[in-house]
């Protein structure tokens, strides 16, 4: 079943009731929040839930915009491995130890040392999806 198409046609219908169009909304992107494991992003989507109107053409709205954010985040995570990999591998490449570092904890203080933890969360903030609504 295709949740995400199931939830935009339901969206727009008479029926259910919102109440019960928030409940189905939910359980169509649990595990994609819970994947997540970014409490921010899973706090957004829930309050994007949470803050679903009454309105047939806002709701449908609402579930576009939750499932295109949910869409941006599971890529910008993918990218984020993507980007720590290549700080970790320039490190590697500017070590002064040797061309090759064999030992283990060399590459471990490589890793420690590459400027993930700093440059990382300016990225992010730049890319990550605007949750509400406006």
């Amino acid at each position: 079943i295709n949740w995400e198409e199931c939830a935009v046609e339901l969206a727009g219908s008479k029926s259910p009731s919102t109440e019960t169009f928030k409940f189905l909304l939910r359980l169509s992107v649990a595990n994609r929040l819970d994947a997540l494991h970014v409490g921010k992003w899973q706090t957004e989507g829930e309050n994007l839930i949470n803050e679903c109107p009454d309105d047939r053409n806002a709701r449908e709205e609402r579930a576009r915009l939750l499932y295109s954010n949910l869409t941006t985040c599971e890529q910008l995570k993918e990218a984020t491995w993507l980007l720590e990999l290549a700080l970790w591998k320039a490190k590697l490449d500017d070590s002064a130890s040797n061309i090759r570092v064999s030992n283990n904890e060399e590459r471990y203080q490589c890793r420690i040392n590459c400027g993930v933890q700093q440059i990382l969360p300016i990225v992010v903030s730049f890319l990550s999806p605007k949750w509400g609504s406006n």
